[in-house]
């Protein structure tokens, strides 16, 4: 059930308005402050929700986060070619 934003062109409310169903949308929205007809939406940001928004914060802070991986660059490279350099 997606909540839309939407803006008054004519007294410049921002508002909500949730929709059922695409069957259920009204033809019109009107602003709840003014009742005018021009209103338009308005692009935001999705909500997101995850484990830990749920109601599981205890949980979701117990876990541990997974070991990182080593880090291996030039430099750990030329560690190892010294290594097996000397070993021979």
């Amino acid at each position: 059930m997606p909540i839309y934003e939407y803006l008054c062109e004519a007294c410049g409310t921002r508002f909500d308005h949730l929709i059922l169903s695409p069957h259920q949308r009204p033809a019109e929205i009107a602003c709840p402050r003014c009742r005018s007809g021009q209103v338009r939406r308005l692009f935001s940001a999705p909500a997101i929700h995850t484990a830990g928004e749920r109601g599981d914060r205890k949980e979701a802070a117990e876990e541990t986060p997974p070991p990182k991986p080593p880090v291996f660059g030039r430099k750990e490279l030329h560690e190892i070619l010294k290594r097996r350099e000397s070993e021979e």
